[in-house]
C-alpha cells in the first residue's frame, strides 16, 4: 500500500481526493472537473481513480447506471499516521549533528504504529 504522501504527490490524484473530500460525486462529474483542470483524458482520470480504489482511499456506490464515488473516512487516520511517523523521526533527530541517533538505518520505512510506509 502506498503511503499518503506517495498517493497525494500525483496532482490528478490530489485533485480527485480534494473533490471527494467535499462529498460524493458521480464519476463523470469528477472526470469533467479534472479533465478541465489538467487537460488530460478521461482514461487518465479513470486510472487515478483505480489507484485510489486499490489503495483503499475511495469507494463507490452504484445508483442505476451511475457510480457515485466517495472518500473513505479512514484516509484521515492514514494521513495522520504518516505525518506522525515523520514527526516521530524528527523528534528523534536522526543524524550526526543532533547528538541522538547516528545510524540512518534507524529511519526505517516501518512505523511504530504498525503501518508500512514504503511507497
Amino acid at each position: 500500500m502506498v503511503n499518503s504522501f506517495g498517493l497525494l504527490a500525483n496532482p490528478l490524484r490530489y485533485r480527485i481526493v480534494e473533490i471527494r473530500a467535499s462529498g460524493e460525486h458521480m464519476s463523470g462529474n469528477i472526470s469533467d472537473v479534472v479533465v478541465g483542470n489538467y487537460g488530460v483524458s478521461r482514461a487518465a482520470v479513470s486510472k487515478q481513480l483505480a489507484i485510489l480504489r486499490e489503495n483503499g482511499w475511495v469507494e463507490f456506490r452504484e445508483e442505476g447506471s451511475a457510480r457515485w464515488y466517495y472518500l473513505v473516512e479512514e484516509v484521515w487516520q492514514r494521513i495522520d499516521s504518516d505525518v506522525s511517523w515523520l514527526k516521530y523521526l524528527w523528534d528523534r533527530r536522526i543524524g550526526y549533528f543532533s547528538g541522538n541517533d547516528t545510524d540512518p538505518r534507524l529511519a526505517s520505512t516501518w512505523s511504530p504504529w504498525g503501518l508500512h510506509t514504503e511507497s
